[in-house]
């Protein structure tokens, strides 16, 4: 573990926080269920990449799932500004005065922030002309914030990058107003496109204090890391804490695109993190590598769950261009490898695909360029089916009526069942425009609207909503 100065080309934040305004939206829970439900979206959310799995079967009296779902269309928010930037941006839910009903927080990049009501009303908006932006060359990538409060009002705000003329910011807004709470800059660093800000949160078990973590390039220049210095492959953790106080760094060459929580006893704390290939204490401390995995190659993806209900035994399932395979959290061990017959994967799920409490499932696919099939896997890795479909999953969800099972949202919002089948499409929402902005036509379907929507409930109701957005509107749909 050593000191590390503030050193980046590109920004990767990931946070721990015990937020109150997030405890106030948690229903009594004695195993830090809504807790978790909450965090993986408000702390630690990766747009492109997915989210933890958390578990939302349950075990209980047989039931029939629909072969098919529909959407309500409750909210329809009218965006103006410049069509593809409105498209290219991110969204997460953000209560700004507390009442437990969530705003829709809307930016794209360094370049515009804003905060829309739930009627679609602009509660505020932060323009810098000549920030950094998400464009059409960045299909696949998208800047993540967090949501949490910053000021002890028990109201959210948002942590995020940002930039002042050339110099990187790591920046705590207010959420009621936009105003700035408190700002680090990162002066030696330049701000290209490709400067993307990668942004989560873990709540410590230790101490249940909050820490901040960064993703930073390694200072000496592109040839660090085999030619491979890359924000996006976590190639070095620096960590703050909630005050941006630098604590620590560790180097982790060729780790991998984010990070995943391990909560041990699913109280909703994290005892330790995986950066990519490399689980890591909240010290700085390298715990242990994934063995075997090849050392200049990164992770894809990476999920953590207890995959056998029968077992304690909490398993990292990781995929990459090395292959991948399952692996005991606790110490790196390789458990057992993806068939040959997967070559290329790159998405991954954890799920509930056959009904509780029977073991978790795994989901890969390869990548798009090769092929659009996906394996579904049981929890010893054995292949159990394959979807003839890309199924690129965001988060598993209980949408279809069958309380034992889970659903796959992937990507555009589209939904699969364990068995493959397609219960909702685009079709509820592809063809809305809103009035303010003149549409673009754009050459592939990641210029229309956002590859990576969320559920999460905007309402607080109980029951998750679907979040999705494009040139001209952010829709909110409830499926039934």
């Amino acid at each position: 573990m050593k000191k590390a100065t503030v050193l980046s080309a590109t920004l990767l934040l990931v946070v721990s926080i015990a937020s109150v305004t997030t405890q106030k939206r948690v229903r009594a829970d004695e195993n830090g269920l809504d807790m978790r439900l909450l965090d993986r979206v408000l702390l630690h959310r990766t747009p492109h990449r997915g989210m933890d799995y958390v578990p939302v079967a349950h075990a209980g009296s047989s039931a029939s799932g629909k072969s098919s779902l529909k959407v309500d269309i409750i909210r329809k928010i009218e965006l103006d500004g410049n069509a593809l930037d409105n498209n290219y941006s991110s969204v997460l839910p953000l209560d700004f005065n507390g009442n437990g009903t969530s705003e829709f927080l809307h930016w794209n990049g360094n370049r515009i922030m804003r905060l829309y009501g739930n009627q679609g009303n602009k509660i505020w908006q932060i323009i810098n002309s000549s920030g950094r932006r998400i464009t059409t060359g960045a299909y696949t990538h998208r800047d993540a914030a967090v949501i949490m409060d910053l000021n002890g009002d028990n109201k959210d705000d948002v942590l995020h990058c940002w930039q002042s003329g050339s110099t990187k910011l790591v920046v705590q807004r207010n959420g009621a107003t936009g105003k700035e709470i408190r700002r680090i800059s990162l002066p030696d660093q330049s701000v290209s496109s490709s400067s993307h800000c990668l942004i989560a949160a873990y709540r410590k078990q230790s101490d249940k204090k909050p820490i901040i973590l960064v993703s930073q390039q390694q200072p000496g220049g592109s040839g660090k890391c085999n030619n491979k210095n890359y924000i996006d492959n976590w190639v070095r953790v620096v960590a703050y804490d909630t005050n941006l106080k630098q604590l620590w760094h560790a180097d982790t060459c060729h780790a991998g695109h984010h990070t995943a929580g391990v909560d041990a006893n699913n109280d909703g704390y994290q005892e330790y993190f995986f950066a990519g290939k490399y689980a890591l204490d909240f010290n700085g401390k390298i715990r242990c590598t994934l063995k075997g995995w090849s050392a200049g190659d990164h992770v894809d993806a990476i999920r953590v769950a207890k995959l056998d209900p029968a077992s304690s035994r909490l398993v990292a399932v990781a995929i990459g261009a090395s292959g991948g395979g399952a692996f005991d959290a606790s110490n790196c061990n390789w458990l057992w490898g993806f068939s040959k017959t997967i070559p290329n994967p790159q998405e991954l799920s954890i799920a509930q695909l056959e009904p509780a409490p029977k073991p978790l499932s795994v989901t890969v696919t390869q990548r798009g360029s090769n092929t659009t099939e996906t394996h579904v896997l049981d929890a010893n890795g054995k292949l159990v089916r394959k979807i003839q479909a890309r199924v690129v999953p965001m988060q598993n969800a209980e949408l279809d009526g069958d309380t034992r099972t889970d659903e796959i949202v992937s990507m555009f919002g589209q939904v699969f069942n364990g068995n493959g089948d397609k219960l909702l499409s685009t079709d509820w929402y592809w063809n809305l425009k809103g009035s303010k902005v003149e549409h673009v036509v754009g050459q592939t379907e990641y210029d229309q609207w956002a590859a990576f929507p969320l559920m999460f409930d905007v309402d607080n109701d109980g029951k998750d909503e679907l979040v999705t957005w494009g040139q001209s509107l952010i829709v909110v749909g409830r499926p039934r």
